[in-house]
């Protein structure tokens, strides 16, 4: 199994070493980067590309860990199985005090995979690709924080749909649909559910509106030119950058593939909605 870590979580180095020595009691063996070996001591390192050659990539520390193996797992048609460290989540199955029982329950076959969708982001200029990048929640392009209000041109399947005066423009697949944009006042689309979230962020009209696409949608967002100089940046899942001109235009659409994640019979999309989101329970 491949095991990539999030570094940055408190209490992660004694998480990681209970981890990794429960997973090597039960006769499996651990692929982990160089940050990881050396956190352990051990010289068995390998580069984190490779941790997608594995049966199984494992991610410890959130739903960001959990976002950033399925950029490198899903193309391979790895599974990913997260193994949470406190905080809010709803990606990451596992929690550190069940996982002798979730292991074992892994390697005897009790589990399932839940598919995803994910998005593929492209930045052009011109005929000239500029930037790409694959991720599992969302493509948000935002102005940068001293560019006026800018107007985003956004086109569905190269038909002209409006001109936002809006700070940005999010695209969300369905796992993304309770993150970013969710705070932002958007819908939740259930996992399953075969489409696009197309959301103005903090839009200077009251008219314009979330909007649900099918999932062979191909979006275009442009940056207009102003008088002033304007630019944006566009974030993959919060993790992925690049930025964004007039001179540029975005395109957005499904990727070729889907994400695998490992889930457990018993837990289910609308469980965790009900625990992470408190619906229904008075304050």
């Amino acid at each position: 199994m491949g095991l990539l870590v999030a570094l940055h979580k408190p209490g992660v180095s004694e998480s990681v070493r209970q981890l990794v020595a429960l997973l090597e009691g039960l006769g499996i063996e651990v692929v982990m980067t160089a940050e990881v070996a050396n956190l352990l001591d051990r010289q068995n390192a390998t580069p984190v590309e490779e941790l997608a050659k594995t049966d199984t990539l494992i991610a410890l520390g959130g739903d960001g860990c959990v976002l950033s193996a399925a950029r490198l797992a899903a193309p391979h048609n790895v599974p990913i199985l997260g193994v949470r460290i406190g905080g809010f989540g709803f990606l990451a199955e596992v929690e550190l005090d069940h996982l002798e029982d979730a292991f074992k329950k892994f390697i005897s076959g009790e589990f399932y995979l839940d598919e995803r969708m994910m998005l593929q982001a492209e930045l052009w200029h011109g005929e000239n690709l500029v930037w790409s990048a694959i991720g599992l929640n969302d493509a948000v392009i935002l102005k940068s924080p001293v560019s006026p209000l800018p107007l985003w041109e956004v086109f569905v399947n190269d038909e002209l749909l409006a001109r936002y005066p809006a700070d940005g423009v999010a695209i969300a697949t369905p796992t993304g649909s309770t993150a970013y944009t969710l705070s932002a006042g958007g819908p939740v689309l259930a996992p399953d559910v075969d489409s696009f979230l197309l959301m103005p962020m903090y839009a200077h009209t009251l008219t314009l509106r979330p909007l649900v696409l099918p999932s062979k949608a191909k979006v275009t967002v442009k940056l207009l030119p102003q008088r002033r100089p304007v630019e944006g940046e566009i974030s993959v899942d919060g993790q992925v950058n690049c930025q964004v001109l007039p001179t540029h235009h975005v395109l957005i659409f499904r990727a070729p593939f889907k994400a695998q994640i490992v889930r457990f019979y018993g837990s289910s999309f609308y469980e965790r909605l009900r625990q992470k989101l408190r619906w229904g329970e008075r304050q």
